[in-house]
């Protein structure tokens, strides 16, 4: 069995006030428009006024989200590791509108250079001085879950103590938008995002944005979560996933009895009901269930927004009352089921649970 790792210090930028964790959902942001973008920060803390102008918004909240994590854990890097779906979205749209307006002469290469996947991971390297390993996961829905699954094997083979860097970042453009409309990603009718489950019965979700970095270590000193365990998997039926978690949950020792907290990655989406339907069967009825996608929107690493707000949730012993699907009747939350679903039909689990 995989060893855990312990989380020391997270950061999140997001469409909520996650990055000043003491301002979390005080108030809470909504939109109306389909869509939800990150609250920008004071990026100049950790970017220079000359190297901001050329960024783009990814850069600017992923290298920002990055560096204060490191900042709130107190060490530099053993190895940077992250995960996007999309990579910076708005270089590339700018490179290629370039390329027909100018005819494919007198480009200016800024924006193919930073449009690159590995382009925070290098900025991050830079600004810390880390020449050690650094590493990209660019697999749609599930590129998140797999930067965690290489910080564990990592940190696995690892023979001291190491601090890990891992991260997860996509952003949101019209473009992008209007493309993924075509093909149903998003809700046709008009909603507040605070209300998505509410229209749960219609196919689609809402779009959305962010980046979160996270320590994750091999020594629990300091910590006040642990990932226990992580789990994806390729387009499962609704019986396979309920294996799944069954098996997850067996291989530490545990039964669904055990689980204070659903994490659910719920996106109002009617065609994943059944998968919904079949987890809240599984529960038992002391558990409490909260959902976080209607608060960051659906994108290829919401999940790391998840996994965010499960370490505040543990770190605070805080459950705030917009996220609650389901009260529960605990006392204490101890472990955390976080499952999420891509657009493309894969799934994932990670289980969470508190070193306090």
């Amino acid at each position: 069995m995989n060893e855990k790792l312990y989380i020391k210090a997270s950061s999140c930028i997001s469409p909520q006030h996650s990055y000043d964790a003491g301002m979390f959902l005080a108030p809470a942001m909504s939109s109306d428009n389909g869509r939800l973008y990150v609250v920008e920060q004071d990026y100049r803390k950790y970017i220079s006024p000359v190297a901001i102008r050329r960024m783009s918004r990814l850069l600017k909240m992923s290298i920002t989200a990055g560096m204060q994590c490191l900042a709130d854990a107190g060490v530099l890097p053993d190895a940077i590791i992250t995960g996007t779906g999309r990579g910076s979205v708005s270089d590339m749209e700018h490179f290629l509108r370039d390329m027909i307006e100018f005819k494919e002469e007198a480009l200016n290469p800024t924006y193919f250079i930073q449009s690159t996947y590995n382009s925070v991971n290098g900025w991050l390297a830079l600004q810390t001085k880390c020449t050690c390993y650094n590493q990209t996961f660019v697999h749609r829905g599930l590129s998140f879950e797999l930067a965690l699954l290489d910080a564990q094997l990592t940190l696995n083979e690892a023979n001291s103590v190491q601090n890990i860097l891992v991260g997860g970042f996509d952003e949101m453009t019209d473009y992008y938008h209007f493309v993924k409309n075509k093909i149903g990603y998003w809700k046709e009718e008009e909603l507040n995002s605070l209300d998505l489950f509410q229209h749960g019965n219609t196919a689609g979700t809402i779009g959305g944005e962010g980046a979160s970095f996270f320590v994750l270590s091999n020594e629990s000193a300091n910590a006040a979560a642990a990932i226990c365990a992580i789990q994806t998997l390729t387009k499962p039926t609704v019986e396979e996933l309920q294996s799944a978690i069954i098996g997850l949950l067996e291989n530490n020792r545990m039964g669904m009895g055990d689980i204070d907290l659903l994490l659910s990655g719920m996106n109002g989406n009617v065609l994943l009901k059944p998968f919904d339907d079949m987890v809240d069967g599984m529960l038992n009825p002391s558990t409490t269930i909260v959902a976080y996608k209607h608060l960051c929107g659906d994108f290829d690493t919401a999940i790391g927004f998840g996994l965010w707000l499960g370490n505040y949730i543990l770190s605070g012993q805080n459950l705030p009352e917009i996220a609650v699907v389901k009260q529960g009747a605990y006392k204490r939350i101890g472990k955390i089921l976080l499952i999420n679903h891509t657009f493309s039909g894969d799934a994932s689990l990670i289980l969470l649970e508190s070193c306090k």
